[in-house]
């Protein structure tokens, strides 16, 4: 197989410990995760991997980023959060 273009190793001129520093520095940056188990209807499963499908990631990954937006959205405090409008009720 052919390379496009003149690729140049960013770390070609470090030794081996200097990379292995490196990587370890980038890697110690990243926060930890905590394995979890979750009951969760089949139905809203399968929802949440076709909506991860079409989004082209794993549905696990899919999952957190919705956690995530839904829990930073209910700490923001109440007078910067959108209304959310109900349909009234008609008798």
């Amino acid at each position: 197989m052919k390379a496009g273009g003149n690729w140049v190793d960013p770390f070609d001129d470090l030794s081996d410990e200097e990379l292995d520093a490196h990587l370890d520095e980038l890697f110690s940056v990243r926060p930890g995760s905590v394995a979890v188990s979750l009951r969760i209807a089949p139905d809203l499963l399968g929802r949440v991997k076709r909506q991860a499908a079409r989004a082209g990631v794993p549905y696990q990954t899919f999952m957190k980023a919705i956690l995530e937006s839904a829990v930073s959205r209910l700490e923001r405090p109440r007078e910067s959060r959108t209304p959310v409008r109900r349909a009234s009720r008609q008798r």
